[in-house]
């Protein structure tokens, strides 16, 4: 199954994204993640490894990660 990666970037430097999350981007999130597999609806604001991490919402199928995309109307 290929992997697919969305993004929008909104307002104050901050970017929508839906994507697999790797370990890096969870620690960078502080937040604890028991199931990791499917795709994350995520913000992060600033750069690089600078960045926040905020995870918002966990899609568990990547038809779960298309219809968010649309749904988002993200490219």
């Amino acid at each position: 199954m290929p992997e697919y990666y969305f993004s929008s970037n909104l307002d104050g430097g901050r970017t929508l994204h839906i994507a697999p999350l790797t370990e890096r981007r969870i620690a960078m999130s502080g937040q604890e993640i028991i199931d990791r597999s499917g795709y994350f609806l995520f913000e992060s604001r600033g750069p690089g490894d600078n960045a926040e991490i905020e995870i918002l919402a966990q899609a568990f199928s990547a038809d779960a990660a298309l219809k968010l995309r649309d749904m988002l109307k993200m490219s």
